[in-house]
């Protein structure tokens, strides 16, 4: 240990050490509270494996999809491709547990609001990073199922179409799409996670570790005294009869091994998916997200009408406030649940509706897929089979039936012109009465064309 010796004459980073991990924690503080260093375990898991994989990988639609198979070939590769892949299914799960922990022992509450809050935002770029990693593999999944999110991120009142722009970059998934979700991938999200955990870290070591609420307060309430008095004589109370910080790292460690033994089973068991690539003509081609995107998929499917847009992206902000500013509202001393019943009954709720809508999503029926040929449409125009062509690039087969290929989720097109003039198509498909998105994003020219092929339908 000599050079270790060296290095603590000139630095005296022996007394910071011995700090850290001797200063007390509350007694009580058990296996729930490593959901939070599982977290960080994972994410560092993340890390290592997407730089190693981005040694290989290449951002272009004409060669991302044979780097990913050419990544299976090398020593190790499909294990590093798995870890990435299963870690971050594990990833969603643990900080989801972590925040649940967090909401039913009520430690966002006085002094923790901010660190509640930057662990939110933290959530989100990690649904970030799942989101942007989805299109990398440029298979068959990936293309369609981006497609999808894309369309539905265009749905959102005022900036839907600067949306649909900023991520596709342009009207249509190319490789500027690709390119913008690696940047957003391993540049601008890993920024962002590294300052937020960096400042999440700094909270919770500066605050302590938050006790589990009990039913009973350690000691009585004192007159006069200040919040903060009260918080730090009830503080002090829990880590007199506490232990030190070191003994709770061999939980961590425990629970870190076991969630990457549970990765590797889940690498060897089920493998590495990795479909055919993507190809914008399988219009019959219906993708499934991911079972974390589940609940949000199988919740469009309820919300319908002309308001559509306006009400999908509503939900989704007004929840994410509610989620974020919890602190703000939910300001009352007492944090045991059962002192909390409106809070305890609105979070079993929450979890019920996203368990609910994750396995009605899981369990919908798969629609028939398949593929409409460009090359066998013969006999259309130049102007019709272009129209095809937008009919394949917005992804309307993810969703519509079309001479027996394609989803289920909305009326089937085989004879729409039989059905429906043209102005009635231009109306449904710009301003939907049921739960189709709007698709106002399409440019004068594609909407001709479109609309000259499904005339066609007959």
């Amino acid at each position: 240990m000599r050079i270790f010796d060296w290095a603590d004459e000139r630095l005296r980073f022996k007394p910071l050490l011995r700090a850290f991990l001797d200063r007390p924690i509350p007694a009580n503080v058990g296996w729930l509270n490593t959901f939070g260093s599982a977290t960080l375990f994972l994410l560092i898991v993340q890390i290592v494996t997407g730089i190693a994989l981005t040694l290989v990988y290449v951002p272009a639609a004409d060669h991302a999809y044979q780097s990913v198979q050419y990544i299976d070939t090398l020593p190790f590769g499909a294990l590093v491709r798995g870890i990435h892949h299963w870690s971050a299914s594990v990833l969603v799960v643990l900080i989801g547990l972590h925040a649940l922990r967090v909401f039913y022992h009520a430690a966002y509450k006085y002094p923790r609001e901010l660190s509640w809050v930057v662990g939110a935002i933290l959530f989100v770029v990690v649904l970030g990073f799942a989101f942007t990693g989805y299109l990398l593999p440029w298979d068959l999944k990936a293309y369609w199922a981006t497609v999808v999110g894309t369309n539905v991120a265009g749905a959102a009142p005022f900036i839907g179409n600067l949306a649909v722009q900023l991520l596709r970059g342009g009207p249509a998934m190319t490789t500027a799409t690709l390119t913008r979700f690696y940047g957003l991938h391993v540049w601008v999200l890993p920024a962002t996670l590294l300052l937020l955990v960096g400042l999440h870290l700094f909270m919770v070591i500066r605050q302590g570790i938050a006790a589990p609420p009990r039913a009973v307060a350690l000691t009585d309430a004192v007159p006069g005294e200040s919040r903060r008095e009260r918080y730090e004589r009830e503080y002090a109370a829990e880590k007199r009869s506490g232990h030190p910080f070191y003994q709770a790292l061999l939980k961590d460690a425990l629970v870190a091994a076991v969630l990457f033994l549970v990765v590797l089973a889940l690498v060897a068991a089920i493998g590495v998916p990795l479909e055919a690539q993507a190809d914008p003509s399988a219009v019959g081609y219906v993708p499934r997200p991911e079972w974390y995107f589940l609940d949000l998929f199988q919740l469009l499917w309820y919300v319908s009408g002309p308001a559509e847009p306006l009400v999908v992206f509503a939900i989704a902000t007004i929840g994410f406030l509610l989620f974020i500013l919890l602190p703000f509202y939910d300001r009352g001393w007492q944090r045991h649940p059962r002192r909390r019943p409106i809070a305890s009954l609105a979070g079993i709720g929450v979890v019920l509706a996203v368990v609910v809508l994750t396995y009605q999503g899981a369990t919908a029926p798969t629609p028939t897929s398949g593929a409409v040929n460009l090359a066998a449409s013969t006999t259309l125009t130049v102007g019709q089979r272009a129209g095809l062509h937008v009919y394949q690039v917005e992804g309307c087969g993810a969703c519509h039936l079309l001479s027996g290929s394609g989803g289920n989720a909305g009326p089937e097109l085989t004879h729409v012109a039989s059905r429906l003039s043209t102005t009635e198509i231009q109306h449904q498909i710009l301003s939907p009465r049921d739960k189709m998105p709007a698709f106002t994003d399409i440019s004068p020219s594609d909407m001709t064309n479109l609309l000259n092929f499904l005339s066609t339908l007959h």
